[in-house]
């Protein structure tokens, strides 16, 4: 039985082969933030893209969650109280759960 996204896979290696240019693509990652509701919480994501990076600023009250497309993702996100972070792409999952503080996570 094939599982879903072998053959993608399959693709991405042998365009990374190929050169180094084309092996670099953007990703669809999640990031979510989840808590105590009412929860709030400050930060920034740094995303690397074909373009360079990009910073985005967050800041509200859990939960959220949003796709961002790049090729890797840093987040710092700061809170009071208990918060997750997590950034999600292909089955892999970087997780910081706090109680107070700063939350680091990041994938490529």
């Amino acid at each position: 039985m094939r599982r879903p996204g072998a053959a993608a896979g399959a693709a991405l290696l042998i365009v990374a082969g190929a050169g180094g240019a084309a092996a670099a693509a953007e990703k669809s990652f999640s990031l979510a933030i989840t808590g105590a509701a009412g929860t709030r919480y400050t930060g920034q994501c740094t995303l690397t893209t074909a373009g360079g990076e990009k910073t985005i600023e967050l800041s509200g009250v859990v939960p959220r969650h949003e796709e961002l497309m790049a090729e890797a993702i840093t987040c710092r996100i700061a809170s009071a109280g208990s918060i997750t972070v997590e950034i999600a792409h292909d089955g892999s999952r970087s997780r910081s759960m706090i109680n107070g503080g700063t939350a680091h996570v990041s994938m490529r």
